[in-house]
């Protein structure tokens, strides 16, 4: 009788939290889109609140308040990138033969989804980072 030899999909799966790598997977899309959607909202509603556009905004520090959004979403991206970086490091080990022959052979769940939030953090960083450029050379209602 022949002994099943089917080796686990995630066989690094103790050296990282699960939540740590759906963070560095989904964290830093999440928060791109909550940027986005943030500061639309904001900036729409304070320069065109009726039916005409208005040339000033509304209320004032819609600038500052966008701003700020943005770097604290670009905080909270490069913490996703961060965490999916940790865990990439920390998986190093998960098929024998080191990163060489695990990058080869493609095996482990866990290093895929540290790789995978890597690539989509810096996508998304880039993306944050694109929202805010508009915020320093444009005027809100401008």
């Amino acid at each position: 009788m022949a002994a099943h030899s089917a080796a686990h999909p995630a066989p690094a799966e103790h050296r990282v939290a699960l939540a740590a790598l759906w963070f560095g997977l989904f964290g830093a899309p999440t928060i791109w889109s909550i940027q986005l959607m943030l500061n639309y909202a904001l900036v729409a509603h304070a320069c065109y609140p009726a039916s005409e556009p208005l040339s000033a905004p509304v209320f004032g520090g819609v600038r500052g308040t966008v701003i700020a959004a943005s770097v604290v979403a670009l905080a909270i991206a490069l913490g996703a990138a961060a965490t999916a970086w940790r865990s990439w490091r920390a998986t190093r080990q998960e098929h024998r033969g080191g990163e060489a022959a695990l990058l080869e052979v493609g095996e482990g769940r866990t290093r895929f989804m540290a790789l995978a939030g890597l690539l989509v953090s810096g996508l998304f960083i880039l993306g944050v980072i694109m929202n805010s450029i508009p915020l320093f050379i444009i005027q809100p209602c401008g």
